[in-house]
């Protein structure tokens, strides 16, 4: 049986309104943009080109592919 937040054992069912964001949390595009331009210069400049083709490399040290 739904309640009247349109959830049943706190799943949300077909139908439901989403829940309404709060405002005083900024969206996580926000968060992640800011956080990144935390980063210095240096160390973006210092991450491998192909970092994500080849991260099995990097992370467990297997050869390259």
């Amino acid at each position: 049986m739904a309640t009247t937040s349109g959830k049943k054992n706190g799943i949300a069912t077909p139908g439901a309104r989403p829940a309404r964001r709060s405002q005083s949390v900024p969206p996580i595009a926000k968060i992640a943009q800011r956080l990144g331009n935390m980063i210095p210069k240096s160390e973006l400049k210092a991450i491998p080109k192909d970092l994500s083709s080849q991260i099995d490399h990097y992370v467990y040290g297997t050869p390259k592919k």
